[in-house]
């Protein structure tokens, strides 16, 4: 590296915090592409969109050098201002890291689409797509980086974000393919230089200080902002410590989470609602439908132990390390009380669902490709839905609610787990993951050739020894995290046996809706013990090492 160029500097800088980012969705693109291709009838189209929806965003790995967390947006401001003290010019600095920013996500699309299109002999469109990402990407770290005011950032992101979808949906054409006019590729490049210059202007009066900034609010165990944490004020209970621990974790992340399920409820029902009129909002509707739940598990139960990142470290806060509590106990209850929230939540959205969809009837023709109108679908869709669930006993509804209250528990603490394991081994998990996406773009690829001589046999192998070692890594890990759990004290034998029974009659239950062998009802009991022995293991080396 040339140390007398800082353009060259910068851009080192930004490759080194954004290289395992890159390597990350990279990686994910590919496979997950890949077995669009294989598994899809319409798999280049979904292809298509999984490229897209990887390499749009932009890196995440530097916005969150401010704080915050991405459920709500991070921090807004410049992150990079130990630049502010060097003597390079604003324009130069924030230039380069746009420049950086935008170019680096469109390449990984374009090397991403290229692999993809060169394995499956599938064309994917390469400069209609970048055109795009470029232009999304610094509309959307202009609002990160020129302002400090959330609602701004919230409100501009919003605008633009629904502005540049509905463009890119309209666009799409079959055999994928994107097509803008000239007039539109203009608008997106103009797009693109207003939003350098207003990025320019906005990091200037950070620089100097005139930037008005908002309130730094303190950081929450779950980092939701603390607006909505008090929301519903209501006193603590001090007759014992296990009601004192529910209430903070209620106050701190178990209402704010059905606050923000309400909430989007609530959006459901007026995307389906203001769709009667606006035929274009359908596609927003339907296709929120299919995104609010998964996004809803995945951001709403993530973090239950309150992980926190800043400037490149992660850590557990001061006061969830050091609460006189026991670390099986603390585990269990923030699970179970996140836990209880989000089915909560998601039970509400539902709900919503289930009503918005009685206005189906009232949309009248939708016709989205190949003149097939989809609302007759929709409809039977919603009326075999209805036949599932209103033939359950009473017995059966039971049942079903409680598996999935434990599936939505498993589902907390494997995410609390691997956000504590991700903060006390980064390193390991890194190499995991990697391994894993490595794993799955083997298998992908060899689904692509084939049954053909020696590679059918490999693949044979691979899905031969795979459940093998996976059963037989479950069962070895399990017992081994069960020893280090009663030599460290964080599970007694009381303990362990709830758990145990627990597991084993979630299984049962789950054998309402599918029987299965012994050993089918085995494995998932086994999988629900490793999974409550192993989160208080790695929140005790978050607390303790």
């Amino acid at each position: 590296m040339n140390r007398h160029s800082p353009v060259v500097a910068m851009l080192w800088e930004n490759w080194r915090l954004t290289r395992v980012e890159a390597a990350q969705r990279l990686g994910l693109g590919i496979v997950g592409a890949s077995a669009a291709l294989v598994l899809s009838d319409n798999g280049a189209g979904i292809a298509l969109w999984i490229l897209l929806a990887v390499h749009w965003m932009f890196w995440l790995s530097i916005s969150k050098l401010n704080g915050g967390r991405f459920l709500d947006g991070y921090k807004p401001g410049f992150p990079l201002y130990l630049l502010y003290t060097r003597p390079v010019p604003t324009a130069t600095f924030v230039g380069v890291a746009l420049a950086y920013d935008a170019i680096s996500g469109a390449a990984l699309y374009v090397v991403s689409a290229l692999v993809v299109g060169a394995v499956f002999d599938q064309p994917l469109p390469l400069f209609s797509a970048a055109l795009w990402i470029v232009a999304s990407r610094l509309a959307y770290t202009c609002c990160q980086w020129s302002t400090q005011s959330r609602a701004v950032q919230w409100t501009t992101q919003a605008i633009i974000g629904l502005s540049l979808f509905l463009l890119l949906n309209g666009r799409m054409a079959s055999p994928p393919l994107i097509e803008f006019s000239t007039i539109e590729s203009v608008l997106m490049v103009l797009l693109g230089v207003v939003s350098v210059g207003l990025a320019i202007v906005g990091v200037a009066r950070q620089r100097r200080g005139d930037g008005v900034a908002t309130a730094p609010r303190a950081a929450g165990s779950t980092g939701y902002p603390d607006w909505l944490i008090s929301l519903f004020r209501f006193p603590c209970p001090t007759s014992s410590a296990t009601k004192a621990q529910v209430w903070f974790e209620l106050k701190s992340s178990g209402l704010p989470v059905l606050t923000i399920g309400l909430a989007i409820a609530i959006v459901v029902f007026l995307l389906f609602a203001i769709s009667i009129p606006i035929v274009p909002m359908r596609n927003a509707a339907v296709s929120g439908v299919m995104f609010f739940a998964p996004a809803m598990l995945l951001c709403l139960g993530g973090n239950a132990f309150g992980i926190r990142r800043r400037q490149g470290r992660t850590y557990a806060s001061t006061f969830e390390a050091t609460q006189p509590y026991g670390t099986a106990q603390l585990a269990r209850l923030k699970v179970f009380v996140r836990s209880g929230c989000v089915l909560v939540a998601l039970a509400m959205v539902g709900i919503s669902v289930w009503a918005s969809s009685s206005l189906l009837s009232a949309w009248g023709t939708w016709v989205v490709a190949e003149g097939k109108d989809t609302v007759p679908g929709l409809l039977r869709m919603r009326g075999r839905i209805g036949e599932l669930f209103g033939g359950l006993t009473g017995q059966a509804f039971a049942a079903q609610i409680s598996v999935a209250l434990f599936a939505v528990a498993a589902m907390v603490a494997s995410l609390a787990t691997f956000a504590a394991l991700r903060a006390r081994y980064p390193r390991r998990v890194l190499v995991a993951a990697a391994l894993l996406l490595l794993y799955g773009l083997v298998l992908v690829l060899l689904l692509s050739v084939g049954p053909n001589g020696i590679t059918w046999l490999l693949l044979n192998a691979i899905l031969w020894a795979t459940p093998r070692i996976a059963v037989a890594a479950l069962v070895t890990g399990t017992i081994y995290l069960t020893w280090r759990s009663f030599a460290e004290r964080l599970l007694t034998l009381r303990a362990a046996c709830g758990a145990i029974l627990v597991s084993v009659a979630c299984a049962a239950a789950a054998q309402m809706f599918r029987p299965t062998d012994a050993v089918g009802m085995l494995l998932p009991a086994l999988l629900l013990f490793a999974i409550s022995v192993l989160t208080p293991w790695s929140l005790g080396r978050i607390r303790h090492t």
